[in-house]
């Protein structure tokens, strides 16, 4: 499959913002067609969990939660709201993933294990060297090492390697199966890997997305998504989408709001990237928030959805979206009016 070509130095209009606008004049995709995603104002419900919540991931039937502070898993009824049965004991839970009936979670300490669901606890599995990001897909769970810039895939069963950690790029962190690929963000260099998920081997060179870093990386609706900047400082970032079939990046990107860490998901229609606020000296105040781009069109969804402190992780499931803020404790349902109005949520 083709590579995707290098992309040209930002413009000076491509500067980062305080709000979401649209890149008028920078390329890209030509427009289609359609009726613009639904700007009211979402249907908001927030639990407080206590903790410091922070990775994320939604099931067939269940909102999981990592809370590193107090080193524990919480399984949320994604109707309710409540917090089902006992909390989950684990120790410096980093990322979570879900699949083939089974829950994932890499930790601190190089632990990925499985969740055994009818003993409520955590099994050990495999050991990862600084884990980044986990991903379940094509039968295979999927580990990143920052440390030592590679993917390993995993038996599901046994968490066995199988075959050789493949070696990606400096720092990997996310990663996503999806479009028949394993996709992983290396976040130093400012590419993105790309595996065949049958052969778990690599589609070429990295792709190159951003001059600096990549921030988060998620898949869905349609695409590759991430969020990117040039800047050593983590300044002037970009979502950028890159085409899953051809490996090409748009030259037409989305300023967000600078501030790390950053977390993306796909879902309902559009891609939804957290805000951490005005974190940067010498910046107007800017409250956390989770924003909201149309995937189709690449532009803004109405005004920012305030989180409350430090939005950690966002994903997208059972008819919502849903933000942890590590900073209070909180979960946060999030229904656009359409869904709401539709009866999926």
């Amino acid at each position: 499959m083709p590579l995707s070509q290098p992309r040209r130095a930002a413009t000076p209009i491509c500067a980062v913002v305080l709000a979401l606008f649209v890149l008028a004049g920078c390329g890209g995709r030509e427009p289609r067609e359609r009726e613009p995603l639904d700007s009211a104002a979402p249907a908001v419900r927030t639990t407080d969990l206590g903790g410091a919540p922070g990775a994320i991931v939604v099931t067939e039937d269940a909102v999981w939660v990592a809370d590193g502070r107090r080193g524990r898993l919480l399984e949320v009824d994604p109707a309710s709201g409540a917090v089902r049965g006992r909390p989950v004991r684990a120790q410096a839970p980093l990322a979570l993933a879900a699949g083939d009936g089974a829950l994932w979670v890499a930790s601190g300490t190089g632990a990925v294990s499985r969740l055994d669901a009818a003993r409520r606890r955590l099994v050990d599995r495999a050991r990862v060297a600084d884990p980044g990001g986990i991903a379940v897909g094509a039968g295979s769970v999927w580990v990143t090492s920052r440390r030592d810039g590679t993917v390993s895939a995993l038996d599901p069963r046994t968490g066995a390697l199988r075959g050789r950690p493949v070696r990606t790029g400096t720092a990997p962190a996310d990663v996503a199966v999806a479009f028949g690929s394993v996709w992983v963000a290396n976040t130093q260099d400012g590419t993105v890997s790309r595996l065949d998920a049958r052969t778990r081997r690599t589609t070429g060179e990295p792709i190159p997305v951003a001059d600096a870093q990549i921030l988060a990386l998620a898949v869905g609706e349609g695409a590759v998504w991430v969020a990117a900047t040039d800047s050593e400082r983590n300044t002037d970032v970009e979502l950028r989408r890159i085409d899953p079939q051809t490996g090409e990046v748009d030259e037409a990107a989305v300023p967000l709001p600078s501030g790390v860490p950053i977390d993306l998901a796909a879902g309902l229609g559009s891609v939804w990237s957290t805000d951490v606020g005005s974190v940067l000296p010498g910046t107007p105040r800017r409250e956390p928030a989770v924003r909201r781009v149309d995937a189709e069109a690449g532009v803004p969804v109405g005004r920012p959805i305030p989180t409350g402190g430090y939005p950690a992780a966002v994903a997208t499931g059972a008819g919502a979206v849903w933000v942890t803020s590590s900073g209070d404790g909180l979960l946060h349902r999030i229904v656009p009016a359409r869904v709401r109005r539709s009866g999926a949520s």
